[in-house]
């Protein structure tokens, strides 16, 4: 196991900021030493990865259990003294969800990084349709791995939890009020994104704002910069609509995050081509991507990683329904399967995979994104555009949630992070002591 892969990179995301209590106690609650290990936790069905704290435990209250695969166990604890402690890094654990720093210790039906590249110089040479095949036989024979669970992966959701209740705890109290996730009290937010592969795809993308537009929403459009003709008439009314252009990218291929050094001789192009569409959001072609470089694309937002993907070139997930910022950009985990996992690889026919999980996100008071393509093969062929009609049907009805443009949700949660929201959007939530399996609960600001 290599410890250099496994640790949190520097400058993770820091688990404090994502609940950003009002009074914070101070808890044990820091890494052992040696490389990070898979924690099995006791309640409920869930791991997480750190460094656990070994040697002789102080003695208290059991608060939650957790086993290493040697089979060594350990607790956190609630001490006579009133303080928690807790027998990792909490802190460590969220950034390891969040960075994707697990890959290196968990399974991955996955291509090797010769295999990908051998895959994209061929691509070209057979139809689309006999990659297709391949890919179907590929599912067909496997199944998803255990963790990250898809549809729906709930550690950073039971993380969080845990830590609420190690607050609670710690400041000896029933609840607490923390800076809901959202503005107002919205329960949940809501943002579509598309990515758009082809000319043909980008003047299809009038008929998806069409749609939206009718049932009052709005969302984005990510072009690919370099491969096709951009028709600007497309652009300029959809801007003029009221939607965003995002990039996708120069051309739809992995050669961006191919190398180091192919990364940085494409940034300045991607510079120009978000000056160009006054493009503040990116996401990567079929989600290739290094984290540690993410943070240095030229625009405010990205949309590449996944909640949990088994089915991409590059599988894996975030694990989080929440945003969280890599250094300066906001990232926005997409959390519903992609149109074209569901229909096109997975040969699904109904909009209810899409409802369930955007249901489910919502009672966890999450971020909901969609992805989608208006190309033909996608959401350009009648009977998937029906089954996407019926999704903007259903959560345009829904109050409680947040419908902003991507880029407003990613100006809010960088705000959010830092405490520079008004008083007038921001509200507090209350954090309570759960049950025996929840932790601690959530609940949103009472409805004005």
């Amino acid at each position: 196991m290599d410890e250099q892969v496994l640790a949190t990179p520097a400058g993770a995301p820091q688990l404090e900021r994502l609940l950003g209590p009002l009074e914070r106690p101070e808890l044990d609650s820091c890494r052992g030493e040696g490389p990070p290990a898979w924690l099995h936790a006791g309640k409920g069905d869930w791991r997480l990865l750190a460094r656990p704290r070994l040697g002789v435990q102080p003695h208290g209250e059991p608060i939650e259990s957790f086993a290493l695969d040697s089979g060594t166990a350990l607790s956190a604890l609630r001490l006579p003294s009133g303080s928690v402690y807790v027998p990792f890094d909490l802190n460590e654990a969220y950034g390891n969800y969040v960075t994707e720093a697990w890959r290196g210790s968990a399974p991955l039906r996955a291509l090797s990084q010769r295999q990908l590249a051998y895959y994209y110089r061929v691509k070209h040479l057979l139809p689309r349709a006999f990659w297709l095949r391949i890919r179907r036989a590929f599912i067909r024979f496997g199944k998803p791995p255990a963790f990250p669970a898809w549809p729906l992966e709930h550690g950073v959701e039971r993380l969080l939890r845990f830590y609420a209740l190690c607050l609670l705890l710690a400041g000896d109290a029933e609840e607490a009020r923390f800076r809901w996730f959202w503005p107002g009290s919205y329960r949940a937010a809501l943002i579509l994104t598309h990515d758009v592969e082809t000319a043909d795809g980008l003047r299809l993308a009038l008929e998806l704002a069409d749609l939206e537009q009718d049932r009052g929403l709005r969302s984005s459009f990510n072009v690919v910069a370099a491969q096709y003709p951009v028709d600007q008439g497309v652009i300029r009314e959809l801007n003029a609509r009221g939607f965003e252009i995002g990039l996708h990218g120069l051309r739809h291929d992995r050669s961006l995050f191919s190398s180091r050094t192919e990364f940085e001789r494409q940034l300045p192009a991607l510079g120009e081509a978000a000056k160009r569409f006054g493009a503040e959001g990116f996401r990567s072609p079929a989600t290739h991507r290094v984290l540690e470089w993410l943070p240095e694309l030229p625009v405010s937002y990205d949309c590449t990683v996944p909640h949990s993907d088994p089915y991409e070139p590059q599988p894996g997930g975030c694990c989080s329904i929440w945003p969280f910022l890599l250094g300066s950009v906001v990232e926005l985990p997409y959390t519903l399967p992609q149109d074209h996992t569901l229909f096109t690889l997975l040969r699904r026919r109904s909009v209810q995979p899409w409802l369930e999980q955007a249901r489910a996100i919502e009672e966890r008071f999450g971020l909901i994104q969609c992805i989608s393509h208006p190309d033909r093969g996608y959401l350009g062929d009648r009977d998937q555009r029906a089954i996407y009609r019926e999704l903007l049907d259903a959560l345009s009805e829904r109050e409680q949630l947040w419908k902003p443009l991507p880029r407003d949700l990613a100006a809010w949660w960088r705000r959010r992070d830092i405490g520079t929201t008004q008083r007038s959007e921001q509200r507090f939530g209350t954090m309570r002591r759960g049950g025996a399996s929840e932790f601690a609960s959530f609940e949103p600001p009472a409805s004005d």
